[in-house]
């Protein structure tokens, strides 16, 4: 983790407060070439932490999970404009080109079957 130092909270040009989450879980792909499977849910009406709160609910013992924020350009042609920010993990089936993606897969593994968060 990076932390800046203190950062001006007024250089936003816009705020969404009806955010739109993507919730892949990821099954299999074991092997050092083999892929995991994908089931991908989009979530509403809720906040990270009731997003997270669900997809490990949901991921059960086997499963990775990871969420992103989607947002959409429209500056943008119609097929490239929706696009995603992760917020926890990444795609499992993406290669990891540094040191930091290395380490985010590395924590999706080690969350498999475990809850990181406990809000009930």
């Amino acid at each position: 983790m990076r932390i800046a130092g203190a950062a001006d909270e007024r250089d936003n040009g816009w705020e969404q407060h009806q955010p739109r989450f993507r919730v892949c879980f990821f099954a299999g792909g074991d092997a050092p070439s083999a892929s995991w499977s994908t089931d991908t849910y989009d979530a509403a009406g809720a906040d990270v932490l009731e997003v997270v709160q669900w997809a490990q609910d949901h991921a059960g013992s086997e499963r990775l999970y990871a969420i992103a924020l989607v947002d959409e350009d429209h500056t943008l042609p119609a097929d490239q404009c929706r696009g995603s920010t992760w917020l926890v993990g990444m795609d499992a089936n993406e290669f990891q080109v540094d040191e930091d993606e290395r380490r985010c897969f590395a924590a999706m593994l080690a969350r498999r079957g475990k809850r990181v968060l406990g809000l009930r």
